[in-house]
């Protein structure tokens, strides 16, 4: 415990001089929610901010797995990582150690910008708050594991930076987080389930929209659940505490 706080501490104190944290995390979703609210009303003949809100807090919620690669990239840039490896920490508890304070990070976003976007466009609340908290955990798990793994494929902050840009807004694209799927190109949506980002939304939509409980979001969480499960093992065998990783390109 006095580990995991060390580094809870350390990430409280880079958030606070990371304004992009702040723009891509909660600014970014919530005026795209305010431009095309309107809009999806139109187009879906519902109200827009049930597609809005948890479509671009999805979207956007992936971005989290940027910034604790980011912060990883850092440690490495400043020499902390090498005191973080004299720990005696196991490779799976380093991993799990980077992860813990995105992984709050990660639920907290998503609950706060539900909550904005109820008071502020009209997205409702109307399923079981139990079934919404068990998803935003499921989806958060599955975000920071995808992250780990990110980070442990790549050797440069640049790499690692595009790579996830790649990741969540191709994914997210293809998953309905922008679009609806029906909406979508019909070559397109037989591959929208493939995505992690096909099951949150869809859940999300369940239990936000359609007054879902915990048993209409089953097959959401197992399938998130399988991914994040898949991931974490991968990251745990791929992660290695001793590659060297560095801010520069080159």
């Amino acid at each position: 415990m006095t580990i995991t706080w060390a580094f809870a501490r350390k990430e409280l104190a880079t958030w606070r001089q990371d304004p992009t944290l702040f723009v891509f995390l909660f600014a970014a979703p919530l005026l795209m929610q305010a431009l095309l609210s309107d809009a999806f009303s139109g187009i879906t003949g519902s109200a827009g901010a049930n597609q809005t809100v948890p479509g671009f807090t999805i979207m956007f919620g992936f971005y989290v797995m940027m910034f604790m690669g980011t912060s990883h990239y850092r440690e490495h840039a400043s020499g902390a990582w090498s005191l973080v490896r004299t720990s005696g920490l196991s490779r799976g508890m380093m991993a799990i150690q980077l992860a813990i304070p995105y992984f709050v990070l990660s639920a907290v976003q998503m609950a706060l910008l539900i909550v904005t976007g109820r008071f502020l466009f009209g997205g409702t609340i109307n399923g079981s708050l139990l079934a919404l908290t068990v998803l935003i955990l499921a989806i958060a798990w599955t975000a920071i594991s995808l992250g780990l793994v990110l980070v442990s494929l790549t050797r440069n902050v640049s790499a690692m930076q595009n790579l996830c840009q790649l990741v969540v807004l191709g994914m997210g694209a293809v998953g309905g987080a922008v679009v609806p799927v029906r909406l979508m190109p019909a070559w397109d949506r037989p591959l929208a389930p493939l995505t992690p980002q096909y099951w949150a939304v869809d859940g999300m939509k369940r239990v936000l929209a359609d007054n879902g409980g915990l048993s209409s979001i089953v097959p959401n969480i197992v399938v998130l659940s399988g991914w994040a499960c898949v991931l974490s093992i991968i990251a745990t065998f791929a992660f290695d505490p001793g590659t060297q990783r560095r801010v520069a390109i080159r």
